[in-house]
């Protein structure tokens, strides 16, 4: 069994891409090798930031043999008078076979010529030479490079290649580069290294102060917290990001100018942690001036490290001092009128104008709600307020700190529910984000998503495939989701509807209620674990998502019932024979009398069944729905709906017409039908 090991070394990665290498390389390694029928031990994928491959551990030196089976002519074509024919020599020819290998097979009654031959396997690092080319070609990147005068593409410039099997170089060329034994080692040093056998390439890099595998680099990371003395923030993401950006990575301990402390912490946050890359410490449960950041290289370097981080760190806070007391210096409402200058999006206006739609949403939205009182008066200076932010010195340098300086300034003048609303409209959208506590966030973040999401589709801005620049599709999730967790029956197609009037501009209804029912079936699906067809059956009442996802779960439950598919199947006749008939007009006076106890039935269970919904009780709704069963079947049974009277026939359509509407409030219950 041998040792084999390959590495590309490259300009520095970003972090994304080393996570997607040190995902997906490994499955493509194994299946490549299995293809190739290579029999092998283990294989191991490494990564640092500037280098990335794999071990083969416990390979064999050849291919595994392998038998060869293959029909030839009919025996009556390969022999002639005992003797082979040309056809047999040519079919022995080309498979470089011999008559002895060869048998007679009978199929079906006639005998034909088999070839059976054991293949010898190819030396392995022939095999590897052709398919680690592949394996490496094989990683698709978001932003790859053009480098080369533009004759390569890949993560970043490739500057060597090492591919060495025990002892052995397996030879081939990526991206213009050819495999050697040779790599290099960490940045610091900048040595050559001459790796003589695979079983080293690990220990010898250690040497050279390149950890090569991410999970080790944590380690060290870890280790180095934990020995600082200081009360750091448990931060694993962190933790990981560095270990992603070095192959080396060792402590330095600083700390930032205690005036700085002042600053709101997540000021301080964003500073140390989101653009420094720097663990946080704590000192009586509050942000403290030190600070534990992680340096690329020996540790002999952390004395001018540490005087550059507090440099850089110092300065930062300096700017973000100066924007605090800058912005706090006038009433944070002021900054509504500097919105004007702020585009939105192009051809759809400004901020301002943003603001001014999101407040008629939201206060239409309340009174659908019912929402009244203080907590009305809330969400129309919530929704006044929701982007001045914006239009703080603050967020223009820190971005990332929009909605949450948003709350830490209106905290100053206004109520705290108008403040927390500011920053909750801009919780995490999609299928996983936060859900606002209080209703005023929750009402100013809907006004917010659905303007933006029905702004993008009046400019054709619609998501298609993976294509969706201003993530709608996880804005209509959040709006779904917020929708059901409060329990509000608002109606989405009359809202859309208000923002399409507010813009003045048009958008394709039937574009807009397909992109809310693909979002709708996954919420049902993945979030209240509704079955397949069931969340389908629904999404015609996708204009409340609420009463969709009720009426979902009501139904999920009847139908582990045992009469629930007789019942599917009465309903599916009222359904099929009226579906194209597009009037419920009928008359009462035209009713023979076998067709009144199902009229009886169905006008003493409509009001019940209504009554019901209005209280969005489906369960009750449901039962009531049931009890029509019987006398659908009856009816059935004993009247020809499509009588050659055409009153009659007219009469009864519309009829069975209204009945049909009655159960589609539940959706469309004649998918079920099996």
């Amino acid at each position: 069994m041998c040792e084999y090991v390959t590495e590309l070394f490259l300009e520095e990665m970003p972090p994304a891409d080393i996570d997607m290498i040190t995902k997906k390389l490994g499955p493509v390694v194994r299946r490549k090798l299995k293809e190739s029928n290579v029999t092998y031990e283990s294989v191991e994928v490494f990564c640092t930031s500037r280098r990335f491959g794999f071990f083969v551990h416990g390979i064999r030196d050849r291919q595994n043999n392998t038998i060869v089976e293959k029909k030839g002519p009919s025996q009556k074509v390969a022999y002639k008078d005992g003797k082979p024919t040309k056809a047999f020599e040519g079919f022995l020819k080309s498979n470089n076979a011999t008559p002895e290998e060869t048998e007679i097979v009978e199929i079906n009654g006639i005998p034909y010529v088999f070839l059976k031959k054991e293949m010898l396997g190819h030396p392995t690092e022939e095999v590897l030479s052709k398919i680690v080319p592949e394996i490496f070609r094989s990683l698709k990147f978001k932003r790859p490079m053009r480098y080369g005068d533009g004759k390569y593409r890949y993560v970043r410039p490739l500057h060597s290649v090492l591919s060495l099997m025990d002892d052995k170089v397996v030879e081939f060329e990526f991206m213009g580069k050819r495999a050697s034994n040779i790599t290099k080692s960490h940045r610091y040093l900048e040595e050559a290294i001459e790796i003589k056998n695979a079983s080293e390439y690990e220990s010898m890099l250690k040497e050279k102060m390149v950890i090569i595998h991410v999970n080790d680099r944590e380690m060290m990371i870890e280790s180095a917290i934990s020995k600082s003395g200081l009360h750091v923030v448990k931060d694993d993401d962190l933790v990981h990001e560095v270990a992603l950006i070095t192959e080396y990575p060792q402590p330095v301990m600083g700390e930032f100018r205690e005036q700085y402390l002042n600053l709101p912490e997540p000021v301080l946050r964003t500073v140390l942690r989101h653009h420094q890359h720097t663990f946080i410490t704590h000192k009586n449960d509050k942000i403290s001036k030190k600070f534990l950041t992680f340096q690329d290289g020996p540790s002999s370097r952390s004395k001018n490290v540490k005087v550059g981080y507090e440099r850089v760190i110092n300065a930062r806070l300096a700017d973000a001092d100066f924007y605090y007391r800058e912005d706090t210096s006038i009433p944070f409402e002021r900054f509504n009128d500097k919105l004007e200058g702020i585009a939105f999006q192009r051809g759809l206006g400004t901020i301002r104008d943003k603001v001014e739609r999101i407040k008629i949403i939201a206060e239409d939205i309340s009174r659908k709600l019912e929402i009244e009182g203080p907590d009305l008066e809330l969400i129309k200076r919530a929704a006044f307020l929701s982007k001045a932010d914006l239009a703080t010195s603050m967020i223009y340098e820190f971005p990332e700190l929009q909605g949450i300086m948003g709350r830490i300034y209106a905290s100053r003048s206004d109520d705290i529910r108008v403040a927390l609303a500011l920053e909750e409209q801009y919780l995490p959208d999609g299928l996983e984000g936060e859900i606002p506590s209080d209703l005023i966030g929750a009402v100013v973040g809907i006004a917010d998503r659905l303007d933006t999401v029905v702004a993008n589709f009046t400019i054709g801005e619609i998501p298609s495939g993976s294509k969706d620049p201003y993530g709608l599709r996880k804005k209509v999730f959040a709006i779904l989701r917020i929708l059901n967790s409060f329990e509000w029956d608002l109606n989405i197609e009359k809202e859309s509807q208000l923002v399409e009037s507010l813009l003045e501009k048009e958008f394709s209804r039937k574009e807009f209620s397909e992109f809310f029912k693909g979002r709708l079936e996954v919420i049902l699906r993945e979030c209240y674990s509704i079955s397949q067809d069931t969340a389908r059956t629904v999404l015609e009442l996708w204009r409340s998502p609420l009463r969709a996802r009720l009426a979902a779960q009501t139904i999920d439950k009847y139908r582990k019932s045992e009469d629930f598919d007789n019942f599917i199947v009465a309903y599916t006749r009222v359904h099929n024979i009226s579906s194209k008939y597009d009037s419920n007009e009928y008359h009462v006076e035209l009713f023979e009398e076998k067709e009144k106890p199902l009229f009886t039935a169905y006008m003493e269970n409509k009001t019940k069944i209504e009554d019901a919904l209005d209280h969005l009780n489906y369960t009750e709704a449901f039962e009531h729905l049931k009890s029509l069963k019987p006398f659908i079947d009856d009816y059935f049974d004993k009247v020809y709906v499509m009588a050659t009277q055409e009153d009659l026939r007219r009469n009864r359509l519309g009829f069975l017409k209204s009945l049909d509407e009655l159960f589609l409030k539940f959706g469309s219950l004649s998918l079920l039908s099996k």
